[in-house]
């Protein structure tokens, strides 16, 4: 059993935690933050330790390295804890729970995390640090880079590329071929059918009310 220190002390670490707490392979020691963050977030029954004194609390001999942060600052952030960890001497775990399907002949990139119900097709790649949520699709042929966030229900399809750092929100899809920029972010529920310049942002435009009532709706279009 792995003895595992999760970077990240606020709602992706809980939930990582809760996938860990099922996962015989792993055992949770710990969590690490930089050092002003302590106190802003835990989880109750784990140590929180800021990075300047995480060696000594969970020495880099004993102890691999999850990551549990979000994607703030386009995953500037995690990336920067990412490679910090990395110069402490820290191993960085490539986290696939047992639900998810990797059909590929590609390692998945270190310290990426990929959650239950995910598929990633064959030949398909994923870079360092990314984060595959669950029920995403990586088709066969395509490639997420380094250091992206890839949300629930996101579609990338054959032979598409996903430049680093780039977050795809929740229901996005990605057509055939396509490349999306570096620096992107891409809405929920947004159709990329052309390739995207570096740091652009693509939203789908919101649901907007219809003119019927939902029981005139019903009555004249059924549902």
């Amino acid at each position: 059993m792995k003895k595992i220190l999760l970077a990240g002390n606020a709602i992706t670490a809980e939930i990582l935690c809760a996938y860990l707490r099922q996962d015989a392979r792993y055992e949770v020691a710990g969590l690490t933050v930089d050092d002003e963050f302590v106190a802003q977030g835990g989880l109750g029954e784990f140590r929180t330790v800021g990075l300047s004194a995480v060696a000594d609390a969970f020495s880099p001999d004993t102890h691999r390295v999850i990551m549990a942060m979000g994607y703030n600052d386009l995953n500037r952030a995690r990336e920067a804890m990412f490679e910090r960890l990395r110069s402490m001497g820290y191993g960085v775990e490539t986290y696939i729970h047992p639900d998810a399907r990797v059909y590929t002949d590609q390692p998945v990139g270190e310290g990426s995390v990929v959650l239950p119900g995910a598929v990633i097709e064959p030949y398909a790649r994923v870079g360092a640090n990314t984060m595959v949520w669950s029920n995403v699709t990586l088709a066969h042929h395509c490639s997420v880079d380094d250091h992206c966030w890839v949300a629930a229900g996101t579609v990338v399809s054959g032979q598409a590329k996903v430049l680093r750092n780039t977050f795809l929100g929740v229901g996005c899809t990605v057509v055939n071929a396509i490349t999306v920029g570096e620096f992107n972010v891409v809405g929920a529920g947004a159709l990329i059918s052309r390739d995207t310049k570096s740091h652009s942002v693509h939203l789908a435009r919101s649901a907007e009310p219809f003119r019927y009532s939902s029981e005139d709706y019903v009555k004249h279009f059924g549902i």
